[in-house]
């Protein structure tokens, strides 16, 4: 019997997870030299992409350690369970992290550390401070205050370069007239960079985190004159652009929330009645109410709810969305079937925890 044609080998592999393709990089130099290709990377990430995605949590602190740090951990949905992997982070002072690119995450802080990182290898890039995050530690120091604004990561539509944006406000805003600061990370040169930032203020609420999509990233704006727009950037020109028609134009900003789901940009209010409407830009750039979540059964299980809305995280079997729910307490995620309005609990973890993202499971480096 002949040997296995390489393209065969190629395309066997291609189907695998990333635990299984890091332990056969040991089969030989060959196999080794073929699995940390970009090229195979590539081919096994679009594969990947048509699978239900990981999940990655992220906290303030394990309490349970004598000396706590910063957390991850994976969840896997494997209906009805949630298989829970804890990750040991190489810095233990950073606890944000930015929506996945590739399979690939930011995780900073707002003073000096800043990193990709990915989640299935294990494999992580450290980056030099951004201007903020030294004006953020000097601002410290002297007079105890800094600004939280929250990173963008995400890749050019047009030449595949990922790119890391920094967008915030002026320390103490004039409403009147001011514009915000955008700095970029060039993995070209491996420096920050000034562009020229958004018209419009951005919204620093902890809750209002920017979304990448088809080679944009998105911030809402601040709730000025009883409205609310979204700023986009564009990572190949680096040019704002302004998209004013919105379904929460009007909305409390504290009851909105914007994020994506099925690959689109995802908006959603919730309403006094505990009803949270979640509409979907579709491909003709016009907005869906997709889903109507209605929340009573949960409000009246935690009567602590704080009316805060829930953010969607992903859509599985077609019905299942999971969501975070801003329990007081404890925050937790949770399943509601779209269809029969039923919830149940998918993790609450022992720890606290305040961000979730979607990500696939690559092989993916910079």
């Amino acid at each position: 019997m002949g040997e296995v044609p390489q393209v065969l080998v190629e395309e066997i592999l291609e189907r695998l997870d990333v635990k299984s393709l890091v332990r056969f990089t040991s089969v030989s130099k060959q196999w080794s030299s073929m699995i940390k290709s970009r090229s195979f990377a590539l081919r096994h990430l679009i594969r990947a992409q048509s699978r239900d995605p990981h999940i990655l949590v992220g906290g303030d602190q394990l309490r349970c350690e004598s000396n706590p740090y910063p957390w991850l951990r994976t969840l896997e949905l494997l209906d009805p369970f949630i298989m829970v992997n804890y990750i040991p982070k190489p810095n233990r002072t950073s606890t944000q992290f930015t929506q996945s690119c590739d399979g690939l995450v930011c995780i900073y802080d707002f003073e000096q550390v800043v990193y990709v990182f990915n989640p299935a290898t294990r494999w992580c890039r450290f980056l030099p401070p951004a201007m903020i995050q030294q004006i953020n530690n000097l601002s410290i120091s002297q007079v105890g205050i800094s600004r939280r604004p929250f990173l963008g990561f995400g890749k050019d539509a047009v030449t595949s370069k990922y790119k890391i944006v920094w967008l915030y406000n002026p320390l103490e805003p004039d409403l009147d007239g001011q514009t915000t600061t955008c700095e970029v990370f060039d993995f070209t040169t491996y420096t920050w960079r000034h562009v020229i930032g958004s018209p419009h203020l951005i919204c620093d609420d902890f809750k209002s985190h920017p979304v990448h999509l088809d080679g944009s990233i998105n911030w809402l704006t601040a709730y000025l004159n009883g409205t609310t727009k979204i700023v986009c950037f564009d990572l190949h020109t680096e040019v704002f652009q302004v998209m004013s028609e919105i379904p929460i134009a009007h909305a409390d900003p504290h009851r909105s929330i914007m994020c994506s789901l099925h690959n689109r940009l995802c908006v959603s209010e919730m309403k006094r009645n505990n009803i949270q409407d979640i509409w979907l830009l579709n491909s003709l750039k016009v907005w869906e109410k997709t889903y109507s979540i209605n929340l009573t059964l949960i409000v009246r299980l935690y009567g602590e709810y704080n009316g805060f809305p829930i953010s969607p995280v992903t859509v599985f079997d077609k019905t299942r969305l999971l969501y975070l729910h801003p329990i007081i307490t404890q925050p937790s995620l949770l399943i509601q079937d779209t269809i029969k309005e039923s919830d149940r609990f998918a993790f609450s973890g022992l720890d606290y925890f305040n961000h979730v993202i979607t990500f696939v499971p690559s092989l993916i480096s910079i």
